[in-house]
């Protein structure tokens, strides 16, 4: 045991050194400026490389002589392609070279999980060996630089950043002289101000909207490092909550088999979303660390209902609503979950929980005027919300094509029969599931910003992903032919998507109008509308109910003989042919099904000249119609499928700034004029035309009038949609 343990440390000494002549060799040699989207990931290569080399030496993985040549081959040409990609003329390769990184350590990943599984043995240990935790946080910080990079902070970020740098220097949470002094350049390139709803004192303070706990705890790092020490400690936040999947495993199933524990935490670990909030600053990923934690003494209070457990247990619950105080309905489910296994630490924990809770209440009221400090009791009436908000904000959360949970990563659609399996079995993981996560996601689904405005797809849920992640556990650990040929399509297909949403992280970011970067950019390169056919929450369509009710019958019957009598390996190669073949006929049917609404904000619709309506970064966006706004001078083109008979129905306001200068709408099918409309009326209204004969394949033209040099016309008309009718 001995030279064993010698000859790890003097490997581990060898690989440190390795990956330091290495990291100042780069330096030296490559001499990239800042600007420079590789020059982290470049600089950290080394060190990444060695570590992953030591994890797999220690867990009996080392990569065979023949992989170790390859894999360095590939690793050497994209670095020598990377850092001379200007001298080859490969300006704008960054993006693709990128993604063969990412290749390359998604392929040493899946080497290295055979060995993380025999190091688990034949039953789950309590406590996860450290390389559970350390392999994440690996991950992360190797993606750390080229996201901050191509992403800088964003959303609610900078507001966090921005009170976490008022408290590591001014030990304050008075904010109005850091955005007078520009303080937010030490993380932030574009000018900030104060968020609309940021509490204002009575003598010209500002105070940020957002709680407290989060700076708090990120300020000393902050203080240490600057951003990078604030993005560093949000990955290993993320790294440890992957760790409490397996944790949480053992608690919730300590006879069962470690391989489906495994598989939910490589997961929940790897796949999207934690691996975009990984190196983000958003407090969801806090508060599931803080739930999994809850939830994890939980179930320890069924062998130790003492009441240093009671306390212990009331820790992670008191910090839940001082992160948020919409956490604390969560912890309420925690509350009533250990009042149904044990009544006095349910009492001990629900008082101190109460007392924490008034307390910041109390204070928000004293500092404020509002407990709720930006938020009104209105707001809890969830009784006075139409039913249809609740579907749509619920199903949005998991399908919409922006903001849902399959559509970032489809392999999460294991969810879908991992439910019917859980439901079937009772488990016990499934009723905390529900107590911990149905109020909360009540509260959130009818709102406005169900999708959680100006962020990465599915934040609100974010809080449940390790509970998820354990539901599919048991379906991870069967072996049966169906579920591996599932697994053979929703795996690459979450590994495309998610080595395109990694390397252009901005595209994570979605307006919310009923499309996706990704699809605008799909549908701009065919000239066609392909976002029709995908589900969007924001601006329901037949693709909206068409895709849950198709996951929820066809993705059970491939796997489930009762539903569909055939083989398991029959009905897995149906539903791969189904798949392929939809997939397949999209190209297709994006140029042959007829149009039937045109949206005009959308990204296949070709513009120049006018105004995006309302402005990208409205708040509340969907209160509002969206539309493209025309005006003098300006072009609207929409590519049409069709020909024929058809009846025109535009959706459309005009806006008159100026009463003597006329505005009139032209009106066209691609050469053909179809009318000129004389703008006129107040408000949104409705022009119906036709029936037209649509030229063959013909676009739909709508111009201003023309621009006269020299004096400027102020008037515009938004156009929100086009409904063709075919004869």
């Amino acid at each position: 045991m001995t030279s064993r343990r010698r000859l790890d440390r003097r490997q581990l000494a060898v690989a440190v050194a390795a990956a330091g002549v290495a990291t100042a060799v780069l330096h030296a040699a490559a001499r990239l400026p800042p600007e420079d989207p590789f020059r982290g990931t470049l600089l950290l290569l080394p060190a990444v490389v060695a570590a992953l080399e030591l994890i797999g030496r220690a867990h009996g993985a080392p990569l065979r002589r023949r992989e170790g040549a390859l894999a360095g081959g590939l690793l050497g040409c994209l670095t020598i392609l990377a850092l001379g990609r200007h001298s080859l003329g490969l300006n704008g390769a960054a993006g693709p070279l990128y993604a063969g990184f990412l290749l390359l350590l998604a392929w040493r990943l899946g080497r290295l999980l055979p060995a993380l599984r025999r190091r688990l043995g034949h039953r789950l240990p309590a406590r996860p060996p450290a390389v559970f935790f350390g392999l994440p946080l690996l991950v992360y910080l190797a993606l750390l630089p080229w996201a901050n990079h191509q992403r800088p902070p964003d959303g609610d970020e900078p507001y966090y950043l921005l009170l976490t740098h008022s408290l590591a220097y001014d030990l304050d949470v008075d904010l109005a002289n850091n955005y007078a002094a520009g303080d937010w350049r030490a993380f932030l390139q574009r000018p900030l101000a104060p968020q609309p709803g940021d509490p204002v004192g009575d003598e010209g303070q500002v105070y940020s909207r957002h709680n407290l706990l989060l700076p708090l705890f990120l300020a000393p790092f902050y203080r240490l490092a600057g951003l990078a020490g604030a993005l560093v400690t949000m990955c290993a936040f993320a790294a440890f909550l992957a760790w409490m999947v397996l944790r949480l495993a053992y608690r919730y199933a300590p006879q069962a088999r470690p391989g489906g524990a495994l598989l939910a935490w490589a997961l929940c670990a790897f796949a999207p979303p934690l691996l975009f909030y990984s190196h983000q600053i958003w407090i969801e990923v806090p508060a599931a660390v803080l739930l999994a934690v809850a939830l994890d003494r939980l179930q320890g209070l069924r062998r130790d209902a003492s009441a240093g457990a009671a306390f212990a247990l009331a820790v992670p619950l008191v910090l839940l609503p001082l992160l948020k105080l919409r956490l604390a309905l969560p912890a309420l489910g925690v509350l009533v979950l250990t009042l149904m296994a044990r009544r006095r630490p349910a009492l001990i924990a629900g008082g101190v929980t109460a007392a924490a809770v008034t307390a910041l209440l109390a204070v928000n009221q004293l500092r404020y005027d509002n407990p709720l400090k930006m938020h009104s009791w209105r707001e809890l009436g969830l009784f006075n919300q139409p039913p249809m908000a609740f579907l749509l904000g619920g199903l949005g959360m998991f399908y919409d094509a922006a903001f849902g949970l399959f559509a970032s990563a489809p392999i999460w659609l294991l969810l879908v029969p991992a439910l019917w399996v859980a439901v079937r079995r009772r488990r016990p993981l499934l009723r905390d599931l529900a107590l911990v996560s149905l109020p909360y996601l009540a509260l959130l689904a009818p709102r406005l910003e169900w999708y959680g405005g100006w962020s990465p797809p599915f934040r609100y849920p974010l809080v449940f992903l390790p509970l998820l992640a354990l539901v599919a556990a048991p379906l991870l650990a069967r072996r049966g032919a169906a579920l591996r040929l599932l697994l053979a399509v929703l795996v690459p297909a979450t590994l495309l998507l998610g080595l395109l949403l990694v390397t252009v992280p901005g595209w994570t970011y979605n307006l919310a109008d009923g499309g996706t970067h990704l699809l605008d950019a799909a549908g701009a390169r065919l000239g066609a509308d392909v976002g029709r056919f995908f589900p969007s929450m924001v601006r329901p369509r037949l693709a909206s109910w068409l895709w849950p009710l198709a996951s929820l019958l066809l993705i059970p019957a491939a796997l489930c003989r009762r539903l569909l009598p055939l083989p398991a390996a029959a009905r897995a190669q149906a539903g791969v042919v189904a798949l392929l073949l939809g997939l397949g006929l999209l190209p297709w049917a994006a140029v042959a099904v007829p149009s039937r609404t045109i949206e005009m904000e959308d990204g296949f619709v070709s513009k120049r000249g006018g105004t995006l309506h309302p402005p990208p970064w409205t708040t509340e966006r969907p209160r509002y119609r969206g539309g493209w706004s025309v005006v003098a001078g300006s072009r609207v083109s929409a590519p049409v499928v069709g020909r024929g008979p058809v009846r025109l129905r535009l959706a459309l306001r005009y806006v008159e700034e100026d009463p003597a200068q006329p505005f009139t709408l032209a009106i066209a099918a691609g050469a053909v004029p179809i009318r000129a409309w004389p703008a006129a009326g107040r408000g949104w209204q409705v022009l119906d035309l036709g029936p037209v004969d649509w030229p063959p394949n013909a676009p739909l033209v709508l111009r201003g009038p023309p621009a006269v040099a020299g004096r400027r016309n102020p008037n515009s008309v938004i156009v929100d949609y086009v409904d063709l009718r075919w004869d």
